[in-house]
């Protein structure tokens, strides 16, 4: 596995991870899971799909790999921070 599928298998895994626990401490479970998994399978399979079938050379999958990254990272630190604000409010 090369370092560019690690940082990638790693941001799912973190992602998930906040999801898990931010799901666990909300207070309206069902609609915490139904909004971020909507967002999440959106998201996700359009820039798989454009990562592992669209990306002729030329940099395009990288381009891929980067918005897919970040619209990642952007998710977590949005459900971290509703974490954070859950333990900070208890």
């Amino acid at each position: 596995m090369n370092a560019d599928k690690l940082v990638l298998f790693f941001s799912f895994i973190l992602c998930w991870t906040t999801f898990v626990c931010l799901t666990i401490k909300a207070k309206n479970k069902r609609q915490t899971v139904i909004i971020n998994l909507t967002i999440y399978i959106i998201y996700s399979s359009y820039f798989l799909y454009g990562l592992f079938y669209r990306s002729q050379g030329n940099g395009t999958a990288l381009a891929w790999w980067f918005y897919l990254l970040l619209i990642l990272w952007t998710q977590w630190i949005i459900n971290l921070g509703q974490l954070v604000y859950l333990f900070v409010k208890k």
